[in-house]
């Protein structure tokens, strides 16, 4: 098994090296990057090493006008410290959350573990105005940057910047389009337990500003509805969407889950560009023990914090065509918590970027003993990103 594993990674990798098919019926496009880093909750204390070399590779064939088939794969080898202190390590990276596992740990060892996992394959027929999807795909309907209530089929965390792609869905996707303006989005998913997801989306135009409403079921086990909104007031760019969920078994009880958020951006002359967030949810009481639960990917559109008030601010500035900077900051009241996390790419040539990243992270959470203590986690990236 292991043999034929192995054997499946090489055909894999070897494409990622493949030249660009000559033939426009097929386009092959791939990435490679390696990244070090390190993580502490204090200076003095202990610190972590672990480095991740990952390739990923979009592959699309275009039979006729009509078909389109997609496959995406990444492949990713990590060593380092969080493996050795960490028993469930490989176990947690080879998780699918689709009805089809698709990761695979190729090999593994008492401090490195080599993953292959396929988040994107799917065949596409269009004809007019109508779209037909079916298999792993990506279902984006948020509007907003960190927090995206609609986005039911889909969830992923604001702080994996390595993981720009997102995870995909097993999915059946409708879309129609009456009109240029005008969408009709029916999808239904199948997860990991069996459990299926559906809804429908309609988007449209009006006052300059895309409107989406949207309704359906998670998970089999909540009805959802929710609406979403996309514009701009002179040179200010506003975004926000809500969405509720009530358990299907209990439709009479009030204490359904309500999320909204709304976020806010505008452009200066200077290329740079500050961008504001806010969310509110009734969410249960906090019963985090600590940062992972944020840094983590949500299990659910239910899950999108563990506090109830969470606001954001990213500024990014341009120094130089080679050169840019952001930094973004979130605050959570309720646990008196803050994440700060300043970014400093540099174009070392055409297709190739160094970038090094900081993720500070501090709050109160309940300690062992069931009291209030606070906890702060430093993260620092180095990483070298080649496109070819």
């Amino acid at each position: 098994m292991k043999e034929n594993k192995f054997i499946f990674f090489i055909l894999l990798i070897s494409l990622s090296f493949s030249l660009k098919a000559q033939e426009k019926k097929l386009d092959i496009q791939s990435y490679l990057t390696d990244m070090q880093s390190v993580m502490f909750d204090s200076v003095q204390n202990y610190w972590i090493n672990d480095n991740l070399l990952h390739n990923r590779v979009n592959i699309k064939y275009y039979p006729n006008e009509k078909i389109t088939a997609n496959l995406e794969f990444r492949n990713r080898f990590m060593w380092g410290q969080s493996i050795q202190l960490n028993p469930f390590y490989a176990q947690n990276v080879s998780v699918d959350n689709g009805i089809v596992d698709l990761s695979w740990n190729l090999l593994k060892g008492n401090s490195f573990l080599l993953n292959t996992s396929i988040d994107r394959a799917w065949v596409q027929y269009s004809q007019e105005k109508i779209d037909i999807k079916l298999g792993r795909q990506r279902i984006n309907w948020g509007q907003t940057f960190a927090w995206n209530p609609n986005d039911i089929f889909n969830s992923s965390s604001f702080f994996d910047f390595d993981y720009t792609e997102k995870p995909g869905s097993d999915a059946l996707r409708i879309q129609y389009y009456p009109t240029s303006t005008t969408t009709i989005d029916f999808t239904t998913k199948i997860d990991a337990n069996e459990k299926i997801t559906s809804a429908l989306l309609y988007r449209f135009n009006k006052w300059k500003t895309d409107f989406q409403f949207m309704g359906g079921v998670l998970n089999q086990e909540d009805a959802c509805v929710g609406f979403g909104w996309s514009g701009a007031i002179k040179n200010v760019s506003l975004r926000g969407e809500a969405s509720f969920f009530q358990p299907l078994d209990n439709l009479t009880d009030t204490l359904g889950l309500g999320i909204i958020s709304i976020s806010a951006d505008y452009s200066f002359k200077n290329e740079s560009m500050l961008m504001v967030e806010a969310m509110y949810g009734n969410f249960p009481k906090i019963s985090s023990s600590g940062f992972l639960d944020f840094y983590s990917a949500p299990s659910s559109v239910k899950n999108l914090s563990v506090t109830r008030y969470n606001f954001m601010a990213q500024y990014s500035y341009k120094f130089s065509p080679l050169l840019n900077a952001s930094f973004a900051t979130m605050v959570m009241p309720e646990i008196l918590g803050f994440y700060a996390g300043p970014t400093l790419s540099y174009s070392l040539k055409e297709n190739l970027e160094l970038s090094v990243i900081a993720q500070v992270f501090s709050g109160e959470f309940p300690n062992a003993l069931g009291k209030i203590a606070r906890q702060n986690f430093y993260m620092g990236f180095l990483k070298l990103k080649g496109d070819f």
